[in-house]
């Protein structure tokens, strides 16, 4: 029993790491800022990001289909103010949820953005 747990343990870890491993080398090019420097041919450009809306959208549960698997629905809220924190965002959605007669499944934060390119 216990070579199994330390087996367990260790394909855990090995995953753990082969995961932030992973993550680290998607998002190493990431850079999250309001302006981005873009090349277009020889000629450099800076690009500015406005985000005009926001917009939370949830998946829930509807029923099965004929091979019974879960099928879901999208519904949505809109308005969302723009410096509106994630975690509060879930918290929204987790109180809609516990209002309505199916299961959330996916919550999602859509941003609408306006780029404009600086002179």
């Amino acid at each position: 029993m216990r070579k199994l747990l330390c087996a367990a343990f260790f394909q855990e870890s090995v995953i753990k790491e082969l995961t932030k491993s992973i993550f680290t080398t998607v998002t190493s090019g990431y850079k999250h800022k309001k302006q981005n420097q873009i090349m277009k041919g020889a000629e450099n450009m800076t690009v500015s990001k406005n985000p005009t809306s926001l917009k939370l959208s949830m998946d829930v549960e509807n029923g099965t289909n004929a091979l019974d698997a879960m099928q879901t629905k999208s519904t949505s809220v809109g308005s969302v103010r723009l410096d509106a924190e994630a975690a509060k965002c879930l918290a929204v959605t987790e109180a809609i949820g516990e209002l309505m007669s199916h299961a959330v499944v996916n919550v999602y934060v859509t941003e609408k953005a306006e780029l404009d390119k600086a002179e």
